[in-house]
């Protein structure tokens, strides 16, 4: 399961198709979707007619640009996440394609303003003397006011999902490339600087017709008195970094209550979800079921008691999940699966809403459609798909908190830890 992120990072290309190329990939799109969708009503769109009045269109393209532009209008159609259509050559880019540098920048929407939420260590922004809470003005010479009016006017995914989206497209860029940025520091004066795009410190992962995913991770212990509260983030759910993840979490045993940050984990893989939950329980438990047009599956967690000839027990203490809306896809699915058991409580800010289990599928003329295949529910039957995880704890990012330091939901997290220990 993957958050549909990749459908405004892809520049249009203007190679003219040959007139059966454009009218088969178009045909192929619409069949993948008509036989493959998990819902028989289309989210309630008529699917017959969307083909009918779209392919004239793509059959009258004068170019190939044309025929992405009418496949796009279809997907839309449908108002779901997990529809996009991933260009052949932005993954022939591979890992030093257009937005595989970084200048160390984790940026934020708080209304319709731009900020700083975290600046990279040793990073080009921190060399240059960026500071989380600064307000970010332009990239490029361009407005960030840009990047949402092409969210509200390109994205399905809800509005600050679809900004932070644009707005990191903006930012990365090219390895080696500069990024001419102006920020107000927190004396709101205006700061001007260019940044030198750098290759990630990650770990570099390709999936079939998907751009590649760059895999961090990061854990620590957070002493607060007498508790000591384990803090694990990773960047998305796959296997490379797995093991990592296993193994920061086995060193956290002894811990008063883990924290697991899924902010800016865009989802991954489905087993991986399953995997990390088996850590939180003594007993086979169903997270969810995944329901298909013609068959439904349990997401049944196993108890994560032996890791090779070592037997552990289960953490069974405080969990708590930090989310806000670039928690996307299996990540939703863990965050939202855990609070609907009572397993964990969630902190921050409700999650993008884009949680369909999907799959990619090779079109004729070369390009992938990224295309949903099932539906996720809760235990308690609760789709996740638009509506996404609400906090227990809803925590509101604020510029002061940014620029004094504090990460207010991680705080209200390691709060609500000591509370169910004391």
């Amino acid at each position: 399961m993957l958050l549909a992120l990749v459908t405004l990072l892809l520049a249009p290309a203007t190679t003219q198709p040959k007139h059966d190329q454009a009218l088969a990939t178009f045909d192929r799109a619409w069949e993948i979707i008509h036989e493959q969708h998990f819902d028989p009503a289309f989210n309630g769109v008529d699917w017959p007619g969307v083909r009918d009045e779209l392919r004239p269109r793509a059959a009258q393209a004068r170019d190939e640009s044309e025929v992405r532009k009418v496949i796009r209008a279809m997907l839309e159609r449908l108002g779901q996440s997990h529809f996009s259509l991933v260009e052949r050559e932005v993954l022939r880019d591979g890992p030093k394609g257009a937005h595989a540098g970084t200048v160390g920048l984790d940026l934020r929407w708080i209304g319709e303003r731009a900020f700083v939420r975290r600046v990279e260590p040793g990073s080009p922004a921190e060399a240059a003397g960026v500071r989380s809470g600064w307000q970010l003005l332009e990239v490029g010479g361009e407005g960030v006011e840009a990047c949402l009016e092409e969210a509200r006017r390109e994205s399905r995914l809800r509005p600050e999902t679809g900004a932070w989206q644009v707005l990191t497209s903006r930012v990365d860029g090219p390895v080696g490339s500069r990024a001419a940025m102006t920020f107000l520091d927190a004396w709101d004066q205006p700061r001007s600087c260019e940044l030198q795009r750098v290759e990630r410190d990650a770990v570099v992962f390709d999936m079939p017709g998907l751009p590649s995913f760059f895999l961090e991770m990061e854990s620590g212990i957070l002493e607060r008195g007498e508790s000591r509260i384990g803090v694990v983030s990773f960047s998305n759910w796959f296997r490379p970094i797995s093991d990592e993840v296993d193994a920061a979490l086995l060193g956290l045993r002894d811990c008063t209550g883990i924290v697991i940050d899924l902010r800016s984990n865009t989802g991954g893989e489905a087993r991986m979800v399953r995997d990390v939950c088996g850590h939180f329980f003594a007993e086979r438990t169903s997270l969810g079921k995944e329901i298909k047009r013609h068959s439904t599956r349990d997401y049944t967690i196993r108890p994560r008691d032996r890791f090779g000839p070592r037997r552990v027990e289960p953490f069974l203490g405080p969990l708590a999940i930090l989310v806000d809306e670039t928690t996307g896809s299996s990540s939703e699915v863990f965050s939202g699966g855990l609070q609907a058991l009572g397993r964990a409580r969630v902190f921050g800010s409700p999650t993008a809403g884009a949680a369909l289990p999907a799959t990619t599928t090779r079109l004729p003329n070369g390009d992938y459609l990224l295309h949903a295949i099932a539906d996720f529910r809760t235990c308690r039957g609760r789709s996740l798909e638009g509506s996404g995880v609400r906090p227990d704890e809803e925590v509101p990012l604020t510029r002061a908190d940014l620029l004094a330091g504090r990460d207010a939901a991680l705080a209200s997290a390691a709060a609500w830890i000591e509370t169910e220990t004391r």
